[in-house]
């Protein structure tokens, strides 16, 4: 599945509803989230940020946020059992604690300084931008198979009211680091083959 929008207004469109859709989710769940202690979490987070490249210092929300953007069936059961895992795990918000282990440096927001970096979009007159260069990142909560050898996690990286882009990531523990999982192809009642489902989602 693939969340592309064909136009700019089919853009605003998406973008607005998938931020409505967001900010209810936020108001939806309880107040203050609970700490995060999975330290698997962080090492999954450090691995997605190693696969989204980019340079200089991150900046990092401290609340997790529930996206549910990408939960299709990924004709792998350990995939799946990861995904499951995750819509569980994400039905509360879950405060970040400074545990990544990274080769660059960065910082926890709290959303209240997320805030204050919002400006006025002069473009649109009502939606608003980071300044140039600055851009937030958003992370799930992070949802395991049984065994804890796939992760499941969507990241959203925002650089205005209309600027960013999301996905998930599917990982394996592999000699004990995390990197990316191809679920195998299986074949369909009809003969056809059934891959890896694709999604990702941009405004």
């Amino acid at each position: 599945m693939r969340l592309l929008p064909r136009s700019r207004v089919g853009w605003q469109i998406i973008c607005l509803v998938f931020l409505l859709v967001r900010s209810f989710g936020q108001s939806a769940k309880e107040t203050k989230p609970r700490p995060y202690n999975i330290q698997e979490a962080y090492e999954v987070y450090a691995a997605a940020l190693t696969l989204d490249h980019g340079k200089g210092e991150l900046l990092i929300a401290d609340t997790t946020l529930p996206f549910n953007q990408c939960l299709d069936s990924r004709s792998d059961k350990l995939a799946d059992a990861a995904i499951n895992n995750y819509k569980d795990t994400n039905k509360v918000r879950w405060l970040l604690r400074p545990q990544l282990k990274l080769n660059r440096p960065y910082r926890l927001l709290a959303e209240t300084e997320i805030k204050r970096l919002q400006q006025k979009d002069p473009e649109s007159g009502f939606l608003w931008r980071f300044p140039p260069g600055v851009a937030v990142i958003h992370f799930s909560a992070v949802g395991f198979s049984a065994d804890k050898t796939i992760a499941f996690v969507e990241m959203d990286v925002t650089c205005g009211g209309l600027c960013g882009h999301g996905a998930p990531f599917i990982l394996q523990k592999r000699d004990g680091k995390w990197s990316e999982y191809s679920p195998p192809w299986t074949r369909n009642p009809d003969g056809t083959m059934r891959g890896p489902a694709f999604c990702m989602w941009n405004y």
